[in-house]
């Protein structure tokens, strides 16, 4: 059959609209997009169409993949993947993969990355010569369980640029949603709040409000102090953001995972972080 691969562009974005809901469908992340929900979902994640490709077959779109991209730091970011069941058997998802990645390399990304989906096995994605990288777990409270005020910090919103002088412990990994980088592109969508002493920033979180729950993407101290964490937590209680309390991208051994479960944050669900080394397995397969 005659197949064709397409970046994403205005004229195709119907496709990528129906790749990603039919593609998904009974999945536990499955998509019910509109056209305004996936524009919307575009700019928060900052979709890059370039990197972003299509596989029709005879002219009916068969498979889709998303990629996002840091410019700076060179590596980029898988947000979906998947094609229709119809052309599951035939691997097309698989090869576009590989064109991707390809296509990625040739314009000097050095590493994808992506999360592992509830639905597959981890080591399923070593066919894709992707690698487990790291655990996350999300943690959730109805009512975070706090100490007493402590009057020495300020806790106030602040603008993403006010974190670019900051930088966490690099024993911590950073989800691709926790980066400088992605939460300039998102802060219309998102709230960062730093907590102050002596007009010093101490600490921040990031939180996404949503009208029935409220999600935590990251707390930060930067000398991994809990009074820091609390008295972030204890701001969105005093400014009667809705619980529950959904903490997500919190990794083993870090201070978000010290500090939430000190808090009454309980375990709900654990994911994992995938990573493909670009040169190494680009160039190994070309050869």
């Amino acid at each position: 059959m005659p197949e064709e691969i397409q970046a994403i562009t205005l004229q195709n974005l119907d496709d990528a609209v129906y790749l990603m809901n039919e593609s998904s469908r009974g999945m536990s992340f499955e998509y019910n997009l509109e056209m305004f929900g996936f524009l919307s979902l575009a700019r928060y994640w900052n979709f890059s169409y370039e990197h972003s490709l299509i596989r029709y077959v005879e002219n009916e779109p068969a498979a889709l993949i998303i990629n996002c991209v840091d410019t700076q730091a060179h590596d980029a970011f898988t947000f979906y993947w998947g094609a229709i069941p119809k052309f599951r058997s035939r691997k097309i998802a698989l090869s576009l993969f590989d064109t991707s990645c390809q296509h990625l390399l040739h314009n000097g990304y050095n590493m994808l990355y992506g999360d592992a989906v509830p639905d597959r096995a981890v080591r399923r994605y070593r066919f894709i010569q992707a690698e487990a990288q790291h655990l996350m777990v999300q943690l959730q409270a109805q009512t975070p369980n706090l100490p007493i005020p402590n009057a020495e910090f300020e806790v106030r919103v602040i603008e993403p640029g006010v974190l670019e002088p900051y930088s966490v412990p690099v024993s911590e990994f950073r989800h691709w949603c926790q980066r400088h980088s992605f939460l300039r592109n998102a802060a219309s969508f998102l709230q960062l709040v730093g907590a102050f002493r002596d007009k010093a920033l101490q600490g921040y979180m990031v939180v996404f409000p949503q009208t029935s729950h409220t999600f935590l993407l990251d707390i930060v101290s930067f000398d991994s102090s809990l009074e820091v964490g609390y008295e972030l937590l204890r701001w969105l209680v005093v400014n009667d953001y809705r619980p529950p309390f959904i903490a997500t991208y919190v990794f083993e051994q870090s201070y978000a995972s010290n500090l939430l479960p000190a808090a009454g944050f309980r375990e709900q669900r654990t994911l994992c972080t995938l990573s493909r080394d670009l040169h190494a397995t680009c160039r190994a397969k070309a050869s």
